[in-house]
């Protein structure tokens, strides 16, 4: 009975990768999903709601084209053929030339932070969905005083990503941070709770692998700059940690999402 498969998650949990890997193994089983993301029923910019200091908050459920998402929801699972949505933040609009339908044990996969809200889904009955919540759960330790931020393993996967192809400097990454973490507090966290399954998308290694990348980015920052204690306090936990070859690393692993070279990339 399940139609709909909600993944979601706080920032650089790993949803895409998670969403590719149990693409291929429905597909092992028989079974062809359909993927939609949520990010692709964004409003255009000047229809996004602020925040309380005049900033677009794209991380508000009300960024996004709740009415519309629901209505081509509703038409595939009528068995519809259904022009959905792609949306480009470069032209700040969105096309409809891809057009898809899902056949009777078709599920559709959504992946995006709202993927769990019952707003955003509030057309589809709750015992056709099954929700999955992903984030990094297992807590490392230096030593019996002093565990491993949880937030700041996201924090230093999103900055190597943004670092690599987004041509963000870590500070920007930084500057960002906060309202990133407002909005976690706002629309995700809450949402955990309805979840059917937790997935832990915590790799013991992988900081291993991330030191190479992050450390010249947290280096770039200059000593006056208002997050240099924060790079200095990564530095020095990164300092932990043995360097690790990328070639150890499965190109389908959830840590290829940032720092490349995953097979599932385009």
């Amino acid at each position: 009975d399940i139609k709909l498969i909600c993944i979601a998650g706080p920032s650089s949990s790993g949803k895409t990768t998670f969403a590719d890997r149990l693409t291929v193994e429905l597909i092992s089983r028989g079974i062809n999903p359909v993927r939609i993301s949520l990010d692709d029923y964004y409003k255009k910019r000047e229809d996004v709601p602020k925040d309380e200091n005049g900033d677009y908050d794209f991380e508000s459920i009300e960024a996004l084209d709740v009415n519309l998402f629901n209505e081509n929801i509703l038409d595939l699972l009528d068995g519809k053929e259904v022009a959905v949505p792609t949306f480009s933040f470069k032209k700040n609009d969105r096309d409809f030339n891809r057009k898809i339908k899902i056949g009777p044990r078709d599920p559709i996969i959504i992946e995006g932070i709202h993927a769990l809200s019952e707003e955003m889904t509030r057309a589809i009955p709750k015992y056709l969905k099954f929700k999955i919540y992903i984030s990094p759960q297992a807590q490392i330790n230096i030593d019996n005083e002093n565990p491993i931020s949880l937030t700041d393993i996201r924090l230093i996967r999103r900055m190597v990503r943004d670092y690599k192809y987004r041509g963000a400097s870590a500070e920007e990454t930084f500057k960002m941070w906060p309202s990133v973490r407002r909005g976690e507090f706002q629309w995700i966290y809450d949402t955990q709770e309805g979840a059917d399954f937790v997935y832990n998308s915590m790799l013991s290694y992988e900081l291993c692998v991330m030191k190479k990348y992050a450390m010249p980015a947290l280096k770039e920052i200059d000593t006056d700059s208002e997050y240099f204690p924060v790079a200095e306090r990564l530095i020095r936990m990164l300092k932990y940690f043995d360097d690790m070859p990328d070639e150890w690393v499965p190109c389908n692993s959830l840590i290829r999402e940032f720092i490349g070279g995953s097979c599932y990339a385009e």
